[in-house]
């Protein structure tokens, strides 16, 4: 249908609304946000990916302590996800990869049996999120489809020697000394175990927040009594000594670079995230190679997993015409 025809059309359907009408009704703008090859974002496709969020961050508590994530820095990271997801969609189509309906059944019931909801419970947990079941399961497949993109395209490709894990060993030995008993401070962020990607990319962006703050000279302590969702908490985020073996592995391990004083970077964990801060260690304890040597190689593999993820996002965007208009 040749341009001028339509645009004639509209104007003359404006045209034969009623004149009250027009005036009582509330006009609602949705303009271009974004451009993504031949795909546009909408200020409304904007505006729910948006309250999605909010959604997604009062879910998981993570706003009740103090703010959480400012407007604007949540609206620009919706709108990012957004064009990311335009590009993931068409890598997804590329590669040919799918998600049947009988594994979105097995990730739900897997969710609704380890947080023991009925049928009833799940629906009526998403309504209160303002999310149909219908909308969720296209949200998880997303996810999964995301997820599955990103493992073949970059994760598969990451392989960490025995060479590598060694060589980074002797050259921090230091670091796995002295580790019976450690004297350390903590923040958690929970991520709830039905968010999405956006979401827990959502927390992750607060912890790199609140560490910021820190680094910035803000109190870790009054940091951590306003945002910690963990032990400690309500002590600003003083856990005491606490036994090096009772600690998860990638803990130690993060544990064991800092000198007393220093803090972490954001630690990713099953339960959400975490910035540490080191007081003192004691004991004579020496971590053996073989102790250590898996979570050495997991954080050289995720060191290796986020320098080629970039490296691939930023050849992905270079290969797809992105306009930010908003």
């Amino acid at each position: 249908m040749p341009q001028r025809f339509v645009c004639c059309f509209l104007l003359a359907v404006i045209l034969a609304l009623p004149m009250g009408w027009v005036h009582a009704e509330e006009v609602v703008v949705n303009r271009v946000v974004a451009i993504v090859d031949d795909e546009v974002v909408t200020s409304l496709d904007l505006d729910r990916a948006i309250r999605r969020l909010k959604m997604d961050l009062a879910r998981m508590e993570a706003t009740q302590r103090g703010g959480g994530v400012p407007p604007a820095q949540i609206r620009r990271m919706a709108l990012e996800r957004m064009v990311d997801e335009k590009i993931f969609a068409k890598e997804v189509k590329k590669a040919g990869l799918s998600v049947s309906d009988e594994e979105l059944d097995h990730y739900i019931n897997r969710i609704k049996q380890s947080n023991k909801l009925s049928d009833e419970d799940f629906v009526a947990s998403l309504s209160r999120q303002g999310m149909t079941l219908k909308e969720y399961r296209e949200d998880l497949r997303r996810d999964i489809l995301k997820q599955r993109l990103i493992n073949q395209e970059v994760k598969k490709l990451v392989v960490i020697s025995d060479a590598e894990v060694e060589q980074y060993y002797k050259a921090h030995y230091d670091q796995f000394q002295n580790m019976d008993e450690v004297n350390m401070m903590a923040i958690f962020l929970r991520v709830d175990p039905q968010a999405g990607l956006t979401a827990e990319n959502a927390v992750r962006q607060q912890a790199e927040n609140i560490l910021q703050k820190i680094k910035g000279g803000d109190d870790f302590s009054k940091l951590a009594q306003q945002y910690s969702q963990g032990p400690g908490a309500e002590r600003g985020g003083r856990l005491g000594a606490v036994k090096a073996d009772d600690l998860l592995p990638s803990m130690r391990q993060a544990l064991g670079e800092l000198k007393p004083g220093q803090m972490s970077e954001v630690l990713q964990i099953p339960q959400g995230f975490v910035i540490m801060k080191l007081i003192d260690r004691s004991g004579n304890k020496e971590l053996a190679l073989a102790e250590v040597k898996e979570q050495i190689r997991a954080k050289l593999a995720q060191q290796k997993t986020e320098k080629r993820f970039k490296d691939w996002m930023k050849q992905l965007r270079s290969e797809n015409y992105v306009k930010i208009i908003d």
